[in-house]
């Protein structure tokens, strides 16, 4: 328990302390931090994974001082994380209480579930917050990059894990 506290402390420091203040360019806006509701337990009650998605949305709105747009993008991102992760067959990692991850749902299906939620997850909150000023080309290029950087940045976390436990 106290190791998972550390990891989620350390993603979610890394995220308010490092990726909020990457200057890198005006088209890069990495949320990294989802892959903790991405890598929740298979085992978990729907309810439980609501509860979860509605208080780290709303840990990352009052850092970010966004006005819920976190934590309705994070609650979305578990209702379509159920619905995907129905269609896979993980019955007997979740009666293991096994997390989601590269190990226990394979590569493909992994990477496949990570690039369609990280783009959603992008593209929902940048959407919300262009509402009333909605520039389609940068919405669109500021989407795909920052979700490049931030599939590269699970992948990187995914591998220092897989590693790790083998």
């Amino acid at each position: 328990m106290i190791r998972l506290l550390t990891y989620w402390t350390l993603v979610i420091g890394f995220q308010v302390l490092v990726l909020n203040h990457l200057d890198i360019s005006s088209y890069i806006y990495p949320q990294v931090f989802v892959v903790l509701l991405l890598t929740l337990p298979l085992h978990l009650k729907k309810t439980y994974q609501f509860l979860i998605g509605f208080g780290l949305g709303l840990i990352m709105d009052l850092f970010i001082y966004s006005p819920g747009i976190h934590m309705s993008a994070c609650l979305w991102f578990i209702a379509i994380r159920m619905i995907i992760l129905e269609r896979q067959d993980l019955k007997e990692h979740a009666n293991n209480k096994s997390a989601y991850s590269i190990k226990t749902a394979g590569f493909s299906p992994f990477y496949y579930t990570t690039l369609i939620l990280i783009l959603f997850y992008h593209f929902y909150v940048l959407w919300i917050d262009g509402i009333g000023n909605m520039q389609v080309e940068h919405m669109i290029l500021t989407g795909f990059s920052s979700s490049l950087l931030s599939l590269t940045i699970i992948g990187v976390f995914q591998a220092l894990s897989l590693n790790r436990f083998e």
